[in-house]
């Protein structure tokens, strides 16, 4: 039952996230085809990187993270009633850190983007992206709440609000830049209102999904509850962790912000793809197995608990493997078909592959990753991804250095990241092993061999298709057409050539296709 269930709430998640991640990429074609890969939008994304940064800090890093392994033990233990007085007295403490913030973030922007973007040298773009920095802080506040609203929700149960989300940022943004942009003499600005708005239609959408929770917001603020000392216990390592890794961010934005411009915005779109590999299902079982790996903590059953932790590194692989082998060799028509169009050139395609190129490298592993490290969370364990976070904080520093100076440029960032992140699961695994007990990896290395052969098997045969076409000058329709007949016969082949090595993960879905037919 419990299986059954994760894999229904890991639907939910997955289908949602897609939902989400092609309205983000409409949204950045839009974006794309009105401002290209200006060096004005380059201080966009830096200003938006800020608080969307100090987010993944406060609320969906941190707090999170040391709330729903808390949060769930009280509900296990305690009861609901318990938990959600928890709850109570832990949003009132997140008002009071978020108007702070914000505050804070006002009041000393030109600071902060002067550090965020220390190799920009022209004022009126310095300028424009401290003014649009200022227009985008208060966004911290709707998304605050709308990531303490997910812990709740995670943890009794409910999905979709807090996974369906994001698609309402992306509305915001799409409105920002067909709408509310023509207000403003600098269309960018219209940008950074599609953002507030964005974040406004979030934190609406999960109210309804709270109140059936039985939560009702009520100022109780009293840093003396139990509870609410063993978050704050929690929360400074995994503040600490979080931060190492968006410090590792930090420092690749101020690195690219010192090559040529539009550099900051070829990694942008170069993430954005790679992120919708992670998103749609990893990041989506990421999110599901950490309260229910917090009730097996809770319990102390450390059997299910691993066995859970191998199933979902292997569902990962399974999907992470192929896509990673496929924007490596055909990486070039998707960014043909999805953003070369308007302001955005062949030039800004090329620059924008080359990163991808090497991100893709790193994608496995970081499927591994965004699941190993709730692992640990849900054994209330912050610290150990603390020293794995630094270790890989230094790698990727020291070899993007070096790596922007050679002839890679803005790609040297990407494949910096990529050999930081796979030297950091590695280290993190190591430690897991020990701290449950053991870890019989040996489950994972014939599968890995069978997606890895799958997976190149089929990538020869895309690679094939994809010579057909011209992706620099041929029509988008065309473009279009053999895209799509890549995709869908890649994922064919995958399939095929994985069903004759005997793959679990094919015979499981033949399973589930052959009963549905006979129902």
């Amino acid at each position: 039952m419990r299986s059954i269930n994760l894999i229904k709430s890991t639907s939910i998640v997955a289908l949602s996230t897609f939902i989400s991640r092609i309205m983000g990429f409409i949204r950045d074609m839009i974006i794309a085809s009105y401002f290209g890969a200006s060096g004005l939008l380059d201080g966009f994304f830096v200003a938006f990187r800020i608080p969307n940064l100090v987010r993944r800090l406060v609320a969906e890093g941190s707090l999170t993270i040391s709330f729903i392994p808390v949060y769930t033990d009280y509900l296990v233990s305690s009861g609901r009633e318990e938990a959600l007085k928890l709850a109570q007295k832990t949003l009132s403490i997140l008002l009071l850190v978020l108007l702070f913030v914000i505050f804070l973030g006002e009041v000393f922007s030109p600071q902060i983007v002067g550090l965020f973007a220390y190799g920009f040298t022209e004022p009126d773009k310095i300028e424009l992206t401290i003014a649009l920095n200022r227009v985008m802080f208060p966004y911290l506040f709707f998304v605050g709440l709308v990531a303490f609203s997910m812990g709740i929700l995670n943890s009794h149960g409910y999905f979709f609000a807090p996974a369906f989300s994001p698609v309402l940022l992306n509305v915001g943004f799409i409105l920002g830049a067909v709408f509310f942009s023509r207000f403003y003499a600098e269309p960018l600005y219209g940008l950074a209102v599609g953002v507030l708005f964005g974040g406004i239609l979030q934190l609406i959408l999960q109210i309804p999904y709270l109140l059936r929770t039985g939560f009702r917001a009520r100022v109780s603020i009293d840093f003396r509850h139990p509870g609410i000392r063993r978050i704050f216990r929690m929360i400074g390592p995994a503040l600490f962790g979080i931060a190492v890794y968006q410090i590792n961010i930090l420092m690749s934005t101020i690195l690219a912000s010192m090559l040529p411009s539009g550099s900051i915005s070829y990694l942008y779109y170069s993430d954005r793809l790679t992120e919708l590999v992670l998103g749609v299902f990893i990041i989506s079982i990421g999110n599901v197995i950490l309260p229910e790996m917090s009730k097996m903590s809770a319990l102390d059953d450390m059997e299910k608990l691993k066995e859970l932790y191998l199933s979902s590194v292997r569902a990962a692989l399974f999907l992470a493997i192929p896509a990673s082998i496929a924007l490596m060799v055909v990486g070039f028509p998707v960014i043909s078909v999805l953003f070369m169009r308007g302001e955005f050139s062949s030039f800004h395609a090329d620059m924008t592959y080359r990163a991808l190129f090497f991100s893709s490298l790193g994608i496995a592993s970081l499927s591994v990753l965004r699941i190993t490290t709730p692992t640990f969370y849900s054994l209330k364990d912050t610290k150990t991804p603390v020293i794995c976070a630094a270790i890989s904080f230094v790698v990727n520093i020291g070899t993007g250095f070096f790596l922007m100076q050679t002839w890679l440029k803005h790609a040297g960032l990407s494949l910096g990241n990529s050999i930081a992140v796979t030297i950091q699961i590695i280290v993190l695994l190591i430690f897991l092993r020990k701290r449950v007990g053991g870890l019989n990896l040996n489950q994972l290395i014939r599968p890995l061999v069978k997606f890895i052969v799958s997976g190149v098997v089929m990538a020869i045969a895309v690679y094939v298709v994809s010579g057909q076409v011209n992706w620099y000058s041929d029509s988008i329709l065309l473009r279009i057409v053999y895209l799509s007949i890549m995709v869908i016969s890649g994922g064919c082949i995958y399939m095929l050539i994985g069903y004759l090595l005997g793959m679990e993960e094919i015979a499981y879905l033949k399973r589930r296709f052959t009963e549905t037919r006979e129902e």
